[in-house]
């Protein structure tokens, strides 16, 4: 069974927070995000170990689609500034 979270809101085309993702960690120590994004946005990949703890921005991406290992933590959510009003999407692969 694949471990793919997807990020986003009903509407990507717009600024948003996503839904917080809980991962399985499964034995795996990274995993694999993926974003498409357009010029002039900016996603922010947030994650943390507890849902009691302080979110933590590990990756920052602007204007240009991404592909990119990701220590996995337990939470994940991505924090989406939209200027170009197209969509932005983003998966997390564990």
């Amino acid at each position: 069974m694949s471990n793919l979270k997807q990020f986003g809101t009903a509407d990507n085309t717009v600024s948003y927070t996503s839904d917080t993702q809980k991962i399985e960690l499964r034995g795996n120590r990274t995993g694999v995000f993926q974003c498409n994004i357009n010029t002039g946005d900016t996603l922010v990949l947030q994650a943390r170990a507890s849902l009691d703890l302080n979110w933590i921005d590990i990756l920052t991406v602007t204007d240009e689609d991404t592909l990119q290992e990701v220590i996995l933590a337990p939470y994940f959510q991505v924090v989406v500034t939209n200027t170009s009003g197209l969509a932005v999407d983003a998966v997390l692969h564990g």
